[in-house]
């Protein structure tokens, strides 16, 4: 039984060690978790209609970060869009399935500290880039996003200023 449990230890932190050295530590401190509210006041949509409310939620899981974003449309208080949109990426540009979006994939790349670049694509092609820049205070998501949808061949922008919950 002792063999066991050592040989289950030894392997647990044989996988730590693989996954490599504080990338574990790196995500629990990843200064995006949490949940942000939408600041409809301050944000600019061009190419897409405004949301009535849009809430994003950021968690850890294993060695990823796991975002989820609800949005409740105009004039339909208590409805959420698709449920929601919803991944779980590494910040290494590996293309990761996202559910409730016309987007196929997603891939997540770390500019810096604050800063994190999200290329989203449809039949593996790029159709949409979103940067996310968190405020010095880390109070304010800025989330700065282009692209076109392959459906309705519509170019979009928009700039959506999120609040700390």
């Amino acid at each position: 039984m002792q063999k066991r449990r050592l040989a289950t230890l030894a392997a647990a932190f044989a996988t730590t060690i693989a996954i490599g050295p504080n990338v574990l530590a790196q995500a629990a401190k990843d200064p995006i978790l949490g949940t942000w509210l939408l600041n409809l006041e301050k944000s600019t949509f061009e190419g897409t209609a405004a949301p009535g409310k849009r809430t994003m939620t950021f968690q850890v899981v294993g060695d990823a970060i796991k975002h989820t974003t609800a949005t409740i449309p105009v004039g339909v208080p208590g409805i959420v869009v698709a449920g929601a949109n919803e991944y779980t990426a590494k910040y290494d540009g590996t293309d990761v399935h996202i559910t409730g979006s016309f987007l196929d994939t997603v891939s997540l790349k770390r500019i810096d500290a604050r800063t994190v670049e999200r290329t989203g694509k449809v039949g593996g092609q790029v159709v949409e880039t979103y940067t996310r820049v968190l405020s010095a205070d880390g109070k304010t998501l800025t989330v700065t996003t282009k692209g076109t949808n392959p459906t309705t061949m519509t170019d979009y922008t928009s700039v959506q200023v999120f609040e700390r919950q």
